[in-house]
């Protein structure tokens, strides 16, 4: 049985619905009919998202942290390995990356709006262009955009206002639909950055308070205190007369007068006083406050260590290390959403440009039982089969010695071929293996010493 957030069960009557409308898949409480903006488990689904963006535009640390983690996700490295497919999905596929420029969307665009919004609505055009590459949009969440969803079909429908007043609406096949925790049936999702900005608003407040105490503290010079007693009535006169020999000087700062008085009984002092941290101790505090928010604005962003926002504090290698692995296990996530929204673009490309029952030649390989030989088969399936081999920048916490180590190995007890272990040190056995013939070596042979030794010693 399934149950809406209100913890009461779903009935078929109600299983599909629109934002806004129905009594279970809507945001807000019972009784409410509104759209969007309303709130769901206590938060405001648009106004995180609009701090969201209003911090990664206004806020230092937070648009910080977020390019950090654009790069650290995508990097200038995305691409695609050759299709496993016939030359018609491979075709598409060109034909797709090529009009949509997908490789600098991805880079300079999807990657950050995810990271913002949560959210990501590919549409394609709603006029038949035929068997050609179409020209995909990714919608403004922050827009009105409105989704149509079901339990059994997920969204179904989207919809957003146009410039005239009306509606645009892409049905079911005509849009790509990508929400972040999008959790216990609800469609909509949520901004994967969120959690960054309070700290980083702390951080940005907590700075402008130490640079106000700092400035304060750079003008006061020093306090000189006077004797004040009441029953003299000339000491109000010796009191400002003393004050006034500062009140000029130096031009950056000044002297802060206070008055001490004497009480009646001639033996308690009553004077002003103030008090403010000396500059050493507020720089001190500042360096502390300044790294633990620091701290958390990058742990709640893809759980990034703070040494990835240039703030080393007491991290040393081992610790480095072990900090490190949350961060590649979020990014990994993040990668699992962007290839998976991919790979349903273009499965709905192919269903557009050749219709659902076109079916396209795919190579799968058995393994034997001793896991040495496989064997190709060739099958056909739909659309909906089809994984493109999306290329991420690789994330890892093995270091090069440590690959190194792996690859000798592997090499010292036969496991790998020399063209495996090249590539597994980054280099491209093809390239290298036409560098080395060219200079009359093998590739992956053992190494000559030179005929002549170096600086021409054998001339002699």
């Amino acid at each position: 049985m399934l149950y809406g957030p209100d913890g009461e069960p779903l009935a078929e009557r109600n299983s599909e619905t629109t934002i806004g409308e129905g009594m279970w898949w809507r945001e807000g409480l019972p009784g409410e009919q509104l759209a969007s903006t309303t709130r769901i488990y206590g938060a405001n689904r648009d106004t995180a998202r609009r701090q969201s963006r209003r911090a990664f535009f206004t806020n230092p640390l937070f648009g910080a942290a977020v390019e950090i983690a654009v790069a650290l996700i995508i990097g200038d490295e995305f691409t695609y390995s050759p299709l496993n497919a016939d030359k018609a999905a491979q075709a598409a596929l060109a034909d797709l990356w090529d009009m949509n420029d997908l490789g600098n969307l991805m880079s300079n665009r999807l990657v950050t709006e995810y990271l913002l919004d949560g959210e990501l609505c590919a549409v394609f055009p709603q006029q038949d262009i035929g068997d050609q590459a179409a020209r995909i949009a990714h919608l403004d969440i922050d827009r009105g955009v409105t989704v149509k969803s079901s339990v059994m079909d997920g969204v179904t429908e989207i919809r957003t206002p146009d410039s005239s007043g009306g509606e645009f609406t892409w049905e079911a096949g005509q849009f790509v639909w990508t929400a972040h925790n999008a959790l216990w049936n609800d469609p909509r999702g949520w901004p994967v950055a969120m959690r960054a900005v309070a700290p980083a608003e702390a951080y940005l407040n907590l700075l402008g308070h130490r640079l106000n105490t700092h400035d304060l503290q750079g003008r006061i010079l020093g306090v000189q205190t006077v004797f004040v007693d009441r029953k003299d009535p000339n000491s109000r006169a010796i009191f400002n007369e003393k004050r006034q020999a500062y009140r000029r000087l130096p031009k950056k700062g000044g002297v802060l007068t206070l008055a001490k008085v004497l009480a009646d009984d001639g033996k308690t002092i009553i004077s002003d006083e103030i008090s403010f941290n000396s500059p050493a101790s507020g720089a001190s505090n500042a360096q502390h406050d300044a790294r633990a928010f620091v701290r958390l604005t990058a742990l709640a962003l893809l759980g990034l260590p703070e040494h990835y926002l240039g703030e080393g504090g007491t991290v040393t290698r081992t610790t480095a290390d072990s900090m490190t692995l949350p961060a590649i296990r979020s990014v990994k996530r993040i990668h699992a959403a962007l290839r998976s929204h991919l790979d349903r673009i273009f499965r709905a490309e192919l269903v557009r440009r050749h219709g659902p029952d076109r079916t396209y030649m795919v190579t799968t390989y058995e393994i034997s039982a001793d896991g040495l030989t496989r064997t190709p088969k060739k099958k056909r399936v739909r659309a909906g089969q089809i994984e493109v081999p999306w290329v991420f920048p690789a994330i890892t916490q093995d270091t090069l010695e440590e690959r190194i180590r792996r690859a000798e190995a592997a090499q010292r007890n036969n496991w790998a071929s020399p063209q495996s272990l090249s590539a597994s040190l980054d280099f491209d056995p093809a390239e290298e293996s036409e560098r080395m013939a060219a200079a009359g070596l093998q590739f992956g042979g053992h190494p000559q010493p030179p005929s002549t030794p170096p600086g021409g010693a054998g001339n002699a």
